[in-house]
């Protein structure tokens, strides 16, 4: 669908270290900066990186994508330069981490896109309404702060 590292080319995407994989995500999302958190947690030597959507370099990624940043209807997983998308982004999220959430990104994989997507969709639509949106984005504390791209 995309080939691998296409950004790199694209001089409106700023260069970054895409060594590690990337997630990312709302940080006005209650869920989204939730889910983060968790996942750091869960994997706190984990070796993914996290950016939030509201930062330069996400919204170019996205431009990148023919993605709108502003609508922000799908994050985001970058690995190897490929981007996921939807429920393959939480899916590849999910086999980033280690066992047993690692498992259960590939059984996640097992469901075809257009039953997962629109799941995905349902979530990500209401999500705001469910869950709530921060009124500052999520900043992450000092000891994570070497996991998020753009967090000085």
């Amino acid at each position: 669908m995309f080939n691998p590292y296409s950004y790199r080319d694209d001089p409106d995407v700023p260069s970054f270290d895409d060594s590690k994989p990337l997630i990312i995500f709302d940080g006005d999302c209650v869920l989204c900066s939730s889910g983060v958190q968790w996942e750091i947690a869960h994997d706190p030597d984990g070796e993914t990186r996290f950016a939030v959507i509201q930062d330069a370099l996400p919204q170019s990624i996205y431009r990148h994508y023919g993605l709108d940043a502003d609508a922000f209807d799908t994050f985001l997983v970058l690995k190897d330069g490929k981007p996921f998308l939807r429920w393959r982004a939480w899916t590849m999220a999910a086999r980033l981490m280690p066992p047993p959430w690692r498992w259960l990104g590939w059984a996640g994989d097992l469901v075809p896109a257009f039953i997962g997507d629109p799941i995905y969709d349902f979530v990500q639509r209401n999500r705001i309404g469910w869950f709530g949106a921060r009124d500052v984005c999520f900043t992450p504390d000092e000891k994570d702060r070497k996991r998020f791209l753009n967090a000085a």
